[in-house]
């Protein structure tokens, strides 16, 4: 995704497609759309405001002789505001209490057709997650605006769960991965994947298995962006796109503060 607006040069990142009701959404980071830092509010950069996204997506074509299957990247506009203040994206109904960087674009009547392949159109299975099962960040990792040789399609950035899956972080629905990521792949699904035997939520084991993947959530960035601290990045559960699709909070650009992080924080800082 190309982001295009005003205050600074253009930037990249990235975002995949979720089906829910017949209605095919664009989901990303709260971040990428305002150029705020969810967490504090703070501005990304010089001031930057994104104002529209310019989608880059593969649609699979007819086949063609000797079973070749021909691929078309289009490109489609998306604006994200209405009438310059009245954003288009919808959020986490928690939003600002959980600081969750994730929104959905309704992408449905924007597509310029062809088959898409939504992210939750697969079903997966539950995998047995412990910190250190090695998952993967598929997303834009060299975005053209800073390097001499982008890559014109997602990569598999390896790394690993660096927290307990189980334990919210902070409060928060997130848990951690060590992964050095980089610019232009916030927004990002995030896969385990295991080869060869693997071990599932429920206690079996298949060792029949070439390869299993799923799907564990989404990507908003490491912890610090600076090349001198740990490349400790941020990953969103999957639950929260189901829970912000079923009950969903008008976008804002308006930032707020946490009134229960805030009340743990100064609960804990008492101790």
């Amino acid at each position: 995704m190309d982001l295009k607006g005003v205050g600074d040069m253009p930037r990249q990142a990235t975002g995949f497609f979720w089906r829910r009701s017949e209605k095919v959404f664009l989901i990303t980071n709260w971040h990428v759309v305002t150029g705020l830092n969810m967490m504090d509010g703070t501005a990304i950069g010089n001031h930057w405001v994104p104002e529209r996204i310019v989608l880059r997506y593969f649609v699979m074509g007819a086949s063609q002789p000797k079973g070749w299957r021909s691929m078309a990247v289009p490109d489609i506009n998306l604006p994200l505001f209405e009438d310059f203040h009245r954003p288009y994206w919808v959020q986490h109904p928690m939003a600002y209490e959980w600081n969750a960087d994730v929104v959905a674009l309704d992408v449905t009547d924007k597509l310029a057709g062809g088959d898409v392949f939504c992210v939750n159109d697969h079903t997966y299975p539950r995998l047995y997650h412990f910190a250190g099962s090695e998952i993967f960040v598929l997303g834009h990792a060299l975005p053209e605006s800073t390097n001499a040789y982008p890559v014109p399609f997602p990569i598999w950035k390896r790394g690993s769960i660096a927290s307990e899956i189980i334990v919210p972080w902070n409060m928060r629905p997130a848990f951690l991965i060590d992964s050095r990521t980089s610019k232009g792949m916030s927004g990002s699904p995030v896969f385990a994947r295991v080869f060869g035997p693997a071990a599932f939520g429920d206690g079996s084991i298949q060792a029949d298995n070439i390869l299993v993947s799923e799907f564990m959530g989404i990507y908003s960035g490491r912890l610090f962006d600076d090349e001198n601290n740990a490349s400790v990045g941020l990953v969103w559960h999957r639950n929260l796109i189901d829970q912000l699709l079923a009950e969903p909070a008008p976008g804002s650009r308006d930032w707020k503060k946490s009134k229960s992080i805030q009340m743990f924080t100064s609960v804990r800082s008492n101790e």
